[in-house]
């Protein structure tokens, strides 16, 4: 698919259908020239399907484009390149999915115990684990990404896997202060080893096929590692060796 010919030189084309909604003016610019307005959620879910399809040096942005249904010149009006557009789609999906958390928590209101928030959390974030789409971005991000675009890895890292163990972590704290929670408990590693460990149990036993080698329900599987930890931190477990 041919990208647009842009009108004037030097200016960013657009996406089929004409000009852009929403397109937001330059303070500096004297000409008046649009800056890029945010990108369409469609052509972000789009990208990173096909990166995690492809591979990302596999992926050409022709490839995104029909995808998307856009031409190539509209991936350049919003993104720099390859790297840029991967970014923000990975940000994107990380935005949606712990805007939805966080709705979710304030629903339950007050007063609920946290260990009942965080077996609700971890549920959420898990049927997003299991989900193929996911499975082959995690691919993705752990393989040829942690590699080849360390910078990039890392801001995966920080808007995933790091946030959501920072989302357990405040509420292990919260159960230490209600005394839900042992007062000895390390939350940070807690909320480490069980957002992690559960994120890997669903790569392997889901997307890499151990499951078949290994079989355990995925049901089973979340509420039994959620119960062994949930009984770990309880007051009512006994104190950690010092």
């Amino acid at each position: 698919m041919r990208p647009q010919k842009n009108s004037r030189k030097g200016q960013r084309a657009r996406p089929r259908g004409g000009s852009v909604p929403g397109a937001r003016r330059s303070v500096s610019d004297d000409h008046g020239a649009a800056e890029a307005p945010a990108a369409p959620t469609a052509l972000l879910d789009a990208a990173l399907r096909v990166f995690s399809e492809k591979g990302y040096r596999a992926t050409r942005l022709e490839a995104v484009a029909a995808a998307a249904d856009v031409t190539k010149g509209a991936i350049y009006y919003y993104f720099n390149g390859k790297e840029d557009l991967l970014e923000q789609a990975v940000r994107s999906r990380h935005e949606a999915i712990f805007d939805e958390v966080a709705r979710a928590l304030e629903g339950e209101g007050d007063g609920v115990p946290a260990a009942t928030r965080i077996r609700f959390v971890l549920r959420k974030v898990w049927r997003h684990w299991l989900d193929p789409a996911t499975g082959a971005a995690i691919r993705l991000m752990v393989g040829e990404v942690s590699v080849e675009l360390p910078a990039l890895f890392r801001t995966w890292a920080e808007v995933g896997p790091v946030r959501g163990w920072t989302v357990v972590r405040d509420l292990i704290d919260e159960g230490k202060r209600s005394g839900e929670f042992r007062p000895d408990v390390d939350g940070e590693v807690a909320a480490r080893l069980v957002v992690s460990g559960l994120m890997l149990q669903a790569l392997l036993h889901v997307h890499l096929g151990l499951g078949s080698l290994a079989p355990c329900d995925a049901d089973r599987l979340l509420d039994s590692s959620i119960d062994v930890f949930l009984r770990g931190v309880s007051a009512a477990a006994p104190a950690a060796r010092t």
